[in-house]
């Protein structure tokens, strides 16, 4: 299990002239993700030449949720401008929500 959390970062126009003035923050970045794996044959664990399992030198099973809780997270924002009043408006880029994995590793 992995769990992350990051206090928004500061962050404002691209064209504010002074950098060390930050009107506006980025929304939190919260995260967990998920892995659970089981090894059936490796190199320790062998089976009778009778079992089905026997032909596998080695044998796992990987199954992972990245984004468990499906949290909309931005680590940036594309910046717009309005033609008539030149004001600048903050549009979040957002990352990928829920992610499932699965993974099958075989070896002959």
């Amino acid at each position: 299990m992995n769990l992350v959390y990051n206090a928004g970062v500061p962050g404002d126009s691209p064209s504010n002239a002074d950098p060390y003035i930050f009107q506006n923050r980025l929304r939190d970045y919260k995260r967990a993700d998920l892995g659970i794996s089981h090894i059936f044959v490796d190199a320790e664990r062998k089976y009778p030449e009778s079992h089905w399992l026997h032909k596998f030198k080695e044998l796992s099973v990987r199954f992972e949720v990245f984004n468990l809780f499906n949290n909309q997270n931005s680590i940036t924002s594309t910046w717009v401008r309005d033609v008539d009043s030149k004001q600048e408006f903050a549009i979040p880029n957002f990352m990928t929500s829920r992610v499932l994995n699965l993974q099958l590793k075989m070896w002959f």
